[in-house]
């Protein structure tokens, strides 16, 4: 009988769950053990664990008594550590026998999740104020030539920052990716397992998730990185493992301060077979283990994705392609900013994701810059194997550095008001002054953020 893949979540409280957690992710033996103390009630359904995976305690539930715990977490901003939490249940990674869904499916105390494939989300020497028209337009393939850092940085207007000081420094950005390599860019920590395919630091320069390195940096040059390497599972599972290795961290030390997350869906399956799946289901285990990380004070950023209507990625099927289908998952939540790509010259890059989202219909949030020499181009750590660091990959990470730059200079902003500035102040496309569903609230401004904060301007509306 044929296997299936999937995250079971058991009702279970689980005191000194960070503790556990930690335990389990130092020791497979660990793991091992724990996980089968989940599944031995469910002997005959032809469940076998999936080695690869770690137990994950969940302290969201998706009912009202979310608030409470989500409140405490908000206390691991602080650079000690905070006290242990019990977890309200715990998921874990299986393989079952398709043939015995429904019966699983109606185990009390059990709830059965998709565990699905993720996609990573990989699209001169003018005067960028002249390149950077406010009037928009578009740009597909064959795109427009790449710009080198430097354009870019003038367009984000990060030097009058720089010059005040700040430049990144005491900000850990987490790296959610394939692996980062930590030759050419700052990987201080991260997350690993004792038999992990890939350890932080340890991936080759033409990993995608050194390109997101690369881009963070173009704003915030002084930042740190953590790496949170998948551990070779670029799934629904593996994201989970990554997000609670982030709280984890957050709870010791305070930091990460930020997380990077260039990967999300292609498609959109059929609610009537997969009403769990996460791209219908808020409540999946994924998406509340983002929020948990949110209101533990880490601002998380995502791709919209590169399946806009214009010319679409490849990889996208036509179910999730265009306005309304093409922002989903964990890259549609109302507490991330989600972000879509232009060029140098103000163009939307025509395979950038349109709202509305799936799940919050004001997405994405704003724009940021794709199509640039950082990693990848002539002179480049990763060479010319692509032409330029592009996609939506690209623009996330930018818009991720120019937010580790604001907090070098005011620490205290929590997601919510770094969101509510940097959507504030970024610059208008077309002749509408609102908000629109090709660029959100515009493209990311960081000396128009960074003035605002310095000013100390009434609250954004």
């Amino acid at each position: 009988m044929s296997k299936v893949n999937v995250l079971l979540e058991f009702e279970q409280e689980t005191p000194e769950a960070f503790a556990r957690f930690e335990a389990m992710s130092a020791s497979d033996h660990e793991a091992e053990r724990q996980a089968q103390s989940l599944v031995e009630n469910l002997a005959g359904l032809g469940i076998e664990l999936d080695e690869r995976s770690v137990p994950v305690p969940m302290f969201a539930r998706g009912d009202e008594g979310d608030r409470t715990v989500l409140t405490r977490f908000a206390a691991f901003a602080a650079p000690t550590v905070n006290p242990e939490e019990t977890a309200r249940g715990v998921v874990v990674a299986v393989d079952v026998d398709r043939g015995r869904m429904d019966e699983l499916a109606h185990r009390p105390g059990v709830t059965v999740w998709p565990n699905s494939e993720l996609t990573l989300l990989n699209g001169d020497d003018e005067d960028p104020i002249d390149q950077a028209s406010s009037k928009g337009g578009l740009d597909c393939r064959p795109f427009r030539a790449g710009v080198s850092i430097a354009v870019i940085r003038r367009l984000l207007g990060v030097d009058g920052v720089w010059q005040d000081g700040y430049r990144g420094q005491n900000v850990v950005v987490g790296i959610i990716d394939e692996g980062v390599n930590g030759e050419h860019y700052p990987v201080v920590g991260g997350f690993s397992r004792p038999n992990a395919g890939r350890r932080p630091g340890t991936a080759p320069i033409t990993s995608h998730g050194s390109m997101c390195a690369a881009d963070v940096l173009i704003a915030a040059p002084a930042a740190r990185l953590y790496d949170y390497p998948f551990l070779g599972v670029p799934n629904s599972g593996g994201a989970l493992q990554m997000f609670q290795a982030v709280l984890d961290q957050r709870r010791l030390d305070g930091t990460p301060h930020l997380t990077n997350n260039s990967y999300g869906f292609v498609g959109v399956p059929d609610p009537r077979q997969w009403p769990n799946h996460e791209v219908h289901n808020l409540n999946h285990p994924l998406h509340r283990k983002v929020r948990e990380v949110v209101a533990a004070g880490i601002a998380c950023f995502f791709a919209a994705g590169n399946c806009g209507a214009d010319c679409p990625s490849g990889a996208c099927h036509p179910s999730g392609i265009g306005a309304g289908r093409s922002i989903h998952a964990s890259n549609s939540l109302a507490e991330v900013v989600t972000v879509a790509a232009v060029n140098s010259r103000h163009e939307r890059i025509g395979y950038s994701s349109q709202g509305p989202g799936m799940f919050e219909t004001q997405k994405p949030d704003l724009a940021a810059y794709s199509h640039f020499f950082a990693n990848y181009g002539p002179g480049r750590p990763a060479g010319t194997s692509q032409p330029f660091d592009n996609g939506t990959s690209a623009a996330t990470p930018v818009a991720a550095g120019v937010a580790a730059l604001l907090l070098s200079a005011f620490p205290d902003l929590d997601p919510d008001r770094l969101k509510q500035v940097l959507n504030g102040t970024a610059t208008r496309l077309g002749e509408t002054r609102d908000f629109d569903h090709d660029h959100g609230h515009g493209v990311i401004n960081a000396a128009a953020a960074y003035r605002w904060l310095r000013n100390r301007a009434p609250a954004l509306s």
